[in-house]
C-alpha cells in the first residue's frame, strides 16, 4: 500500500456548483487524482494496472468535459492549479 502524501490537503472555499470556478476546480482535482494515480500505478501488476490505467482515462474525459463545457483555455487551467497549489 502507497503511504499518505507527506503534505495535508488544503481546504478550499466553497465554490457554487455548475460555474466556470466550480469546473477549475473539477480540472485541479483531476490533475491532482492523476498524479496520485501515477505513484499508486508504479506499486502494482497487471489487472490492477489496467484498472487504474481505466480510471485515468475517465478522470480525463471529466476534466476535457468540463474544460469544453466552460471554454476554459490550457493556461488558464494551469494558471488556476498553480495558484490552487501555492495557497
Amino acid at each position: 500500500m502507497a503511504p499518505a502524501p507527506a503534505t495535508p490537503p488544503c481546504t478550499l472555499p466553497a465554490v457554487e456548483i455548475g460555474t466556470r470556478e466550480s469546473a477549475l476546480c473539477t480540472i485541479a482535482n483531476v490533475g491532482t487524482a492523476l498524479e496520485t494515480l501515477r505513484e499508486v500505478r508504479k506499486h502494482v501488476r497487471g489487472d490492477h494496472k489496467r484498472r487504474l490505467d481505466e480510471v485515468a482515462m475517465i478522470l480525463r474525459v471529466i476534466a476535457l468535459e468540463a474544460q469544453a463545457t466552460y471554454a476554459i483555455t490550457d493556461d488558464e487551467a494551469r494558471a488556476f492549479i498553480r495558484e490552487c497549489r501555492s495557497r
